[in-house]
């Protein structure tokens, strides 16, 4: 399966709380509508197992409009030099952030569906507030300042499915998915030296959807209730302005998918998003596939037209 990128979004742990505990007492719906259960749930069968993703991930309805909520922390996690003392130093996070992907799904084949999204997240104080400017001192940068924070704003952010891993634990169904990423960065040191953590971009990205047999064997649900969780472990961002500062950042988030989508969303993320990116309350209405939109690649789309300066008003 192709991997698909909530960031990354981003992007829930534990069980689908929406969803029943059992098949054995409960045989309707959150509508009333009385549960037809499915007798073909094999998941040891890739067409399924493909569709069950679907409905977890997304919608088998085309026009439904699909929204994951995340929210986590951003700890900065320093090497430790091999031949020094050693040290004891358990880590407090440095960032909040919080964020969103919309997404269609268009099936195109038993099995095989398109994923079209785009995906927003907002970067906070510890104290839960969205931020303009940061000071990199915090992250140890050689020369600290602060700088103008850009948040995510990815679009397009689409993919093909067709299959998926899949684990099974008693009513539970997980969808595991691991990203590890090492490709030549949009961002070369030689031309983006305050920007870039090298030439090369490395990250590593693991996620779980969390949903339940009892509503994967609702079959007058297109959506079913889910969860996600999400860890990341990468480089410095670029608008951090850390160079090449020896150093990582480690992500860890939790979110759902929302039952009533757009509106269930914080009001304060809605805000922004309705004051700085209002497309963002819809998914994209035409599939490309001219490209997916990563972070560093809207932050160089940003610099080389002459939107970000590197410098706090």
């Amino acid at each position: 399966m192709n991997p698909l990128n909530l960031l990354a979004l981003v992007f829930v742990a534990g069980c689908a709380s929406e969803a029943p505990n059992s098949t054995e007492a409960d045989t309707s719906n959150d509508s009333g509508e009385e549960v037809t259960e499915d007798p073909d749930l094999d998941l040891s069968d890739e067409q399924v197992v493909s569709k069950a993703f679907a409905r977890t991930r997304g919608s088998l309805d085309p026009e439904e409009q699909v929204f994951y909520y995340w929210e986590g922390v951003i700890y900065d996690r320093k090497y430790a030099d091999p031949y020094s003392a050693a040290r004891s130093d358990y880590g407090s996070p440095i960032l909040q952030f919080e964020g969103f992907n919309v997404a269609r799904f268009e099936r195109v084949s038993p099995g095989v569906f398109n994923m079209v999204t785009r995906e927003i997240t907002v970067y906070k104080t510890m104290s839960g507030k969205i931020i303009d400017c940061w000071y990199n001192g915090n992250i140890g940068a050689e020369s600290p300042t602060n700088v103008p924070v850009l948040h995510v704003q990815n679009d397009p952010v689409n993919f093909q499915i067709s299959g998926a891993e899949v684990v099974e634990m008693g009513d539970m169904v997980v969808f595991p998915m691991e990203v590890i990423l090492t490709y030549e960065s949009a961002l070369p040191v030689d031309q983006y030296p305050q920007y870039s953590a090298g030439n090369t971009y490395e990250s590593s990205e693991l996620f779980n959807f969390y949903t339940t047999k009892a509503a994967l064997n609702d079959t007058t649900q297109k959506s079913v209730p889910a969860h996600i969780s999400w860890t990341r472990v990468g480089q410095y961002l670029p608008w951090m302005q850390a160079g090449q500062l020896d150093g990582q950042l480690i992500y860890h988030a939790q979110g759902r998918k929302l039952t009533n989508g757009w509106d269930d969303l914080p009001s304060k993320l809605q805000r922004w998003v309705e004051d700085n990116a209002p497309e963002y309350q819809t998914a994209p209405e035409v599939l490309s596939w001219s490209g997916n939109m990563t972070s560093w690649r809207y932050f160089k789309k940003m610099v080389d037209e002459g939107e970000y300066t590197g410098e706090c008003p």
